[in-house]
């Protein structure tokens, strides 16, 4: 199901458990709406699209990936199935956003905009955030799904 802002994703309810991955059998649902953005321009873009609508926004910043789909980012390909189990955690219609900060080389760089933007500051990859919350888990933190579920389920 799309919709102009993103891609919906039904996932289950918070307290129920997913006997497969086939979305179609599940029949209590909560949505939650996905992004996936390229780089720098496109994330920021995004972000001040969505400051407006007062729904939860978690971003997760994670290394580019190539041709084949793999991040040069080992601790983001650790951390992304813990995350993307734990959205069944995130309020109803809130907003995920997948951000490839894009090739290896350029997140290295400290004049990376990623790393100077004081509304991001990333040091590390992965990192995941509640925008504009002092709530944020990176690195290994964001292979832990005790934490990263917590991060989903907290309200401000």
């Amino acid at each position: 199901m799309a919709e102009a802002e993103g891609l919906v994703l039904e996932l289950p309810m918070k307290n129920r458990k997913s006997p497969s991955r086939d979305f179609g059998n599940w029949r209590n649902y909560t949505m939650v709406i996905q992004h996936n953005v390229k780089g720098y321009e496109e994330f920021t873009k995004l972000v001040e699209e969505l400051e407006g609508h007062g729904q939860p926004v978690h971003v997760l910043f994670s290394g580019g990936k190539n041709e084949n789909g793999e991040s040069w980012c080992p601790y983001c390909v650790k951390a992304e199935p813990v995350i993307h189990e734990a959205l069944t955690k995130a309020p109803e219609k809130s907003h995920f956003i997948h951000v490839d900060v894009g090739e290896r080389a350029y997140w290295k760089d400290l004049s990376c905009p990623f790393r100077r933007d004081p509304n991001t500051h990333l040091v590390f990859l992965p990192t995941l955030l509640r925008w504009k919350s002092p709530q944020r888990l990176d690195g290994d933190r964001c292979s832990n799904k005790e934490l990263v579920e917590m991060m989903f389920g907290d309200e401000e």
